[in-house]
């Protein structure tokens, strides 16, 4: 009986609070105003201003800013080789795909000013994921961070902190929604650093570019085994001649990256240095088939490198050149298990590329002297307001000359030839397509040091990008 009793004032009594809940007038965030509890915090009314194109809010004064982007990029591509393959001593892999296709890349991202000099960014990448290639060591994870980060905005400057581009290169600084050809050139996707955890200081001037930062090893992919490198990492840029009224301007740039690299102490070997692999890679202008020259294998026992890029463009009206020289030099661990040849302790690998680019439509490229590199074109005639777009005709060539390890039997050399034309439709919208001619040697342990077995063909590569 006390038990039923008992029972019966708790349920009254959880009756009646949830009809005095019920019947309540104020919401919970009224309620509760007075705590500092951020899921209940009241929403302060704010005059804002709106955009649906690359969706963005900000105050009336412009202190405060959100904003959402992303990017879209599908990519086909097939080759045309008589031999099909490059690569048949490695891993046994094999003849090359024919053609394929790919999600490039699928970013979505969210960027904002807070208090008028706080930025910051995050923005995640859903690209097809990597799993032909396990053994190698590809990365198959199809979700990753791209920018990452919070800066702090000076007068003439920005403090930035987070996970982000390594300065270096005018083709790597320039985003992939604004690079001309399908891929960037064969000696700068092989050659330059890619995003880390880092401290970056870079300039906002109107007539130059410098930055400088400090970088670890591993990004967002810790090995917590392993001790973690770091880099230190330059870039700078001016435009010598720039006349905005007669659409000429020119550029002159030089990166420097000096990198310390990772290891792991072998305790079963006293204590000794187990380097990080590194690896310098290029395929052969698209993602969407696995042909390698440049990069078959990864490099070991390096105990630091040191990149460097020589930058120069050009562009009068519809019409632009460009060109850089990329490098890298490796020291290794001549005390290292395994290592070889200790006469080589040195390795130097680099390339070149030059191209032009031509708007028979009467656009320029988006040259951005404030940041060295390359923003959106500017349609003078789009697609649904009575024009046919933009259309955009390239030509490149790069050179690559390469060595994998001390052994001179891991020697490659490339020289790549591309066609291109795009056309835009609109600002946002673009449609690529490459021809190449791939010219290649490369040497293998199967052939007598000095050999090389020569291997040429035709790719050809579509892309479909759209960003918002």
């Amino acid at each position: 009986m006390k038990r039923s009793f008992t029972l019966s004032l708790i349920y009254s009594a959880l009756l009646s609070a949830s009809l005095a809940a019920t019947a309540a007038s104020n919401p919970i965030s009224e309620i509760h105003s007075e705590l500092d509890y951020e899921p209940t915090s009241p929403i302060e009314g704010d005059e804002v201003r709106t955009r649906v194109n690359k969706f963005t809010v900000e105050t009336a004064d412009g202190k405060h800013r959100f904003g959402v982007r992303g990017r879209i990029m599908l990519d086909a591509a097939y080759l045309d080789d008589n031999f099909m393959t490059t690569d048949d001593d490695r891993l046994d892999r094999g003849d090359l795909a024919k053609y394929g296709t790919i999600i490039r890349r699928a970013r979505l991202g969210m960027l904002g000013v807070m208090y008028d000099r706080w930025e910051w960014q995050v923005e995640i990448d859903f690209r097809d994921p990597v799993t032909y290639d396990i053994e190698e060591g590809d990365d198959i994870e199809g979700i990753r961070f791209a920018n990452t980060y919070v800066a702090y905005l000076f007068d003439h400057g920005r403090l930035a902190a987070g996970y982000f581009k390594e300065p270096f290169s005018m083709e790597s600084s320039t985003s992939s929604r604004r690079i001309s050809f399908i891929e960037r050139a064969t000696p700068i996707d092989a050659y330059r650093p890619s995003r880390e955890l880092g401290v970056m200081y870079e300039t906002l001037n109107p007539n130059y570019y410098a930055a400088l930062g400090l970088f670890g090893g591993d990004g967002v992919s810790r090995n917590r085994r392993n001790t973690e490198g770091f880099s230190v990492a330059g870039r700078a840029s001016f435009s010598p001649v720039y006349d905005a009224s007669n659409r000429i301007w020119s550029h002159l740039g030089l990166s420097v990256n000096y990198r310390s690299n990772g290891y792991e102490y072998q305790r079963s070997r006293g204590r000794e240095k187990e380097y990080n692999s590194v690896r310098l890679r290029s395929r052969l202008g698209t993602r969407a088939i696995d042909g390698r020259v440049i990069g078959r294998r990864d490099f070991s026992d390096v105990k630091d490198m040191t990149r460097y890029a020589i930058e120069a463009a050009y562009g009068v009206g519809s019409f632009s050149i460009q060109g850089e020289y990329a490098g890298v030099r490796l020291n290794r661990d001549e005390n290292a298990r395994g290592f070889e040849n200790p006469s080589v302790v040195k390795i130097s690998n680099g390339g070149y590329y030059v191209q032009t680019s031509f708007f028979t439509t009467g656009e320029q490229r988006n040259y951005r002297r404030f940041s060295g590199d390359f923003g959106r074109t500017r349609v003078q005639n789009p697609v649904g307001s009575g024009g046919y777009g933009a259309v955009e005709l390239l030509a490149r060539y790069a050179y690559a000359d390469h060595t994998d390890h001390h052994d001179e039997r891991g020697a490659q050399e490339l020289k790549h030839y591309t066609l291109g034309l795009n056309w835009y439709p609109v600002d946002d919208i673009v449609l690529k397509f490459n021809a190449m001619f791939v010219d290649a040697k490369t040497s293998s342990r199967d052939l007598e040091p000095g050999e090389f077995k020569s291997w040429d063909s035709m790719v050809y590569a579509l892309r479909l990008q759209f960003e918002f």
